[in-house]
């Protein structure tokens, strides 16, 4: 029997398919952007990538086992802080429910364009678990909000405490964190006043008159329903144990940071690695290729550039901290995703629908 798809169910499938090789050309080319950037002042000498290959031979790789293990305790309190972000819909185990799918949901972000692993997780759970989507969505956006919280607190220590630090990078980098703060609170204000934030927005968007009709709904209705999901936030004792937890995660990227460094013989605070952190947690928020080539060691390279002028060490360390790290979540993801039964392609192309019906229409 052979099945014919319709028109428009071809047409969807011809956007959706453009639209990804629009988000990868993209992605790529940002990627590409960021690592000429980053090696631009070092390639200026001939001796740049002999230096660089030097920093490999010379590296301590005892730090290795020490990163995995730091990695793992991470991964785990991603898939602890998940359960709790779920009570409102469910009692789910963190090892045995949430972890895989955390897991094959960062290694769908190593390997597709546009965060789609995300939207990966939440089908495969959503789906398997019978669940509202928009909820567990809703639970996603959330781990981000807290994220942003934990990151600009140890973003801030760095800014603050580190000597030395030129003043003018203090400032623009304390502005830009009070912008994302200002972000996180309107979050939360939306969260725990819904239904007079909606209205508010409803009003705002009335007197847009550029803004389409069937945009305004979408979003009125997108923010309605993904609230049942943050449910959450209404829980001080949930509340509580979201932010123990995401501070606890995000301290361990910051060790992670440190041992790089440390392994090419970099030794600096650890509130300089704060910095770094904060940097590079924000810098993979730009579009750009899977995995975020370039992304992270433009951010390494302009963070350290303050503090050495050793560039060839300091470029080997990002890809060193990048690597470890990217190479066993993508394997161990693929390695989850393999006992689902599902294929790659059929559940990228369910993760792009997700996505571009959460996109606001143009």
């Amino acid at each position: 029997m052979t099945i014919v798809s319709s028109p428009s169910r071809r047409a969807e499938k011809t956007a959706l398919h453009k639209n990804k090789w629009v988000h990868l050309a993209v992605g790529i080319a940002v990627s590409l952007g960021c690592l000429w950037w980053a090696l631009s002042d070092m390639l200026k000498d001939p001796k740049a990538l002999p230096q660089i290959g030097q920093a490999f031979v010379r590296a301590n790789y005892a730090s290795l086992p020490v990163i995995w293990l730091v990695l793992a305790a991470f991964y785990w309190l991603k898939a602890w802080r998940w359960s709790l972000l779920l009570k409102p819909v469910g009692e789910f185990r963190p090892t045995r429910d949430l972890l895989p799918p955390t897991m094959i949901g960062f290694a769908f972000n190593n390997l597709l364009p546009a965060h789609l692993g995300d939207f990966v997780r939440v089908f495969l759970f959503a789906q398997r678990r019978q669940l509202n989507k928009t909820a567990v969505l809703s639970s996603v956006v959330l781990e981000r909000v807290f994220d942003v919280v934990a990151i600009l607190f140890y973003l801030g220590l760095g800014l603050v405490f580190v000597p030395g630090l030129d003043p003018g990078v203090k400032q623009t980098a304390l502005v830009f964190a009070a912008a994302a703060g200002a972000c996180v609170l309107g979050g939360l204000v939306y969260v725990i006043w819904t239904r007079p934030f909606v209205a508010l927005l409803e009003w705002v968007l009335a007197r847009l008159r550029f803004v389409p009709a069937g945009l305004r709904r979408k979003l009125t209705g997108m923010l309605e329903a993904g609230a049942d999901g943050l449910a959450s936030l209404k829980n001080p004792r949930l509340i509580v144990g979201i932010m123990l937890t995401s501070w606890a995660q995000w301290a361990l990227n910051g060790v992670l940071v440190y041992l790089s460094l440390w392994s090419f013989d970099l030794h600096f605070s650890p509130l300089v690695a704060c910095i770094v952190l904060g940097v590079v947690a924000f810098g993979v928020t730009v579009p750009s290729s899977p995995g975020y080539f370039g992304v992270i060691q433009l951010c390494f390279m302009s963070v350290l550039k303050l503090f050495t002028d050793n560039q060839a060490d300091v470029f080997a360390a990002s890809v060193y901290y990048h690597l470890s790290q990217y190479i066993p979540v993508t394997l161990i993801g693929l390695y989850f995703f393999n006992t689902t039964g599902l294929k790659f392609r059929d559940v990228e192309a369910t993760a792009e629908r997700q996505a571009e019906s959460v996109a606001p229409d143009a």
